[in-house]
């Protein structure tokens, strides 16, 4: 079952990173805010359900920091786009990333207690990695400064998840380590 779920993670993210790398280069200012607010919402309620399931306090203390850093995310983002008076806008990878995020939890809430831990972090790291590259892409690719200075104030706590989740995923299957 965790191979199938792993696998199912695997080709959801692979799918979301092809999506979002087949439209980055035309996506505006406003659908890479969108891009990064929908991504922070996955990652948020993928965090919230892991508060919910985990009995681990070291997955717990990851899945905490993860909701509230991406909420402030999601908060600058919003504040920004009603500085500059505009619109965090949709776009076909926004929305792709939507529909993947009902996806996630639907197969994360399928995974049975003993195995939660080790199927979060895995999803983590994948979706991690893919974000934080999306990220460095968007940085390059944004024209406002604000919105690259936002993405750059931001990208060390998206590297820092990053590494507690290898670190935690690694842990994990130790026991006593991380728990």
């Amino acid at each position: 079952m965790k191979a199938k779920h792993t696998a199912a993670v695997l080709l959801c993210v692979l799918a979301w990173v092809s999506n979002a790398y087949g439209q980055e280069e035309s996506l505006t200012d406003a659908q890479i805010a969108g891009v990064v607010f929908v991504a922070d919402q996955s990652e948020i309620a993928a965090g919230e359900l892991a508060l919910r399931r985990t009995r681990s306090r070291s997955v717990q203390a990851l899945a905490s920091r993860i909701v509230t850093e991406h909420a402030q995310v999601n908060q600058e983002i919003v504040a920004l786009a009603q500085r500059l008076g505009a619109n965090i806008q949709r776009s076909a990878t926004s929305d792709a990333l939507a529909r993947r995020r009902i996806d996630d939890l639907a197969s994360l809430n399928e995974v049975e207690t003993h195995g939660f831990d080790e199927a979060y972090l895995d999803r983590e790291v994948i979706y991690l990695q893919q974000f934080v590259t999306i990220v460095d892409t968007f940085i390059r690719s944004a024209t406002s400064a604000e919105l690259k200075m936002l993405l750059v104030r931001f990208r060390p706590s998206f590297i820092f998840h990053l590494d507690q989740a290898r670190r935690l995923k690694l842990a994990i299957g130790t026991p006593e380590i991380g728990r």
